[in-house]
């Protein structure tokens, strides 16, 4: 074997080391992202039956003014349309978290990291993560409208959010951005692989 053919072949090993390390990460945060919403849906459904229960509201009442604070217990992240806005953005990172685990399989199966498949994989992914990084707090912002307007109209108090709640999630909506640039500069690494391949 050639020394170019040896250098290939220890990075073809490398990259699909790294995709499948890659991949089982994503796919442990797309776990973490499926049960946080499952958890924020649940504390929504907990939140509107303590409402309805004990304050004796009808459902769309409960839901949206039953603060998350009520005597000695306290509801981790706030009142049940925050929860629902929460659980909305668990959502998304979940898919764009599965689309990234399902990305890194096929580069550690195949070891092609510059094919369009890689890169419209990585967009969409790209895509979901900065949805995430906006529609949760889109829906919270929506969520307090809706909350004071029958909060207003039954004369009880509305749920506000909770105080350092951020309406836009710069984390996410940097990661997202990084890695649709990222996307940019793979589709040229595409062009320089076909005409690479075209040589052989």
């Amino acid at each position: 074997m050639t020394n170019e053919g040896q250098a290939r072949s220890e990075a073809d090993c490398r990259i699909r080391r790294t995709a499948t390390a890659a991949a089982w990460l994503c796919t442990l945060v797309a776990a973490a992202s499926i049960v946080t919403t499952f958890a924020s849906l649940w504390i929504a459904a907990d939140l509107t039956r303590v409402g309805m229960v004990e304050d004796g509201k009808d459902l769309v009442a409960a839901f949206f003014t039953t603060p998350a604070v009520r005597g000695s217990m306290t509801w981790v992240g706030g009142a049940p349309p925050y929860q629902v806005a929460g659980a909305v953005g668990s959502v998304l990172s979940f898919v764009a978290y599965l689309g990234a685990t399902r990305v890194c399989q096929r580069v550690a199966g195949t070891g092609e990291v510059f094919s369009l498949d890689v890169v419209r994989g990585l967009r969409r992914a790209s895509v979901f993560l900065i949805l995430a990084a906006f529609v949760p707090g889109l829906l919270r912002l929506a969520g307090r409208a809706v909350s004071g307007a029958v909060a207003s109209q039954l004369m009880v108090e509305a749920a506000f959010i909770p105080e350092g709640t951020a309406i836009i999630d710069g984390g996410m909506l940097a990661l997202g951005a990084l890695l649709f640039a990222i996307c940019r500069m793979f589709e040229y690494g595409c062009i320089l692989q076909r005409q690479d391949d075209e040589l052989l």
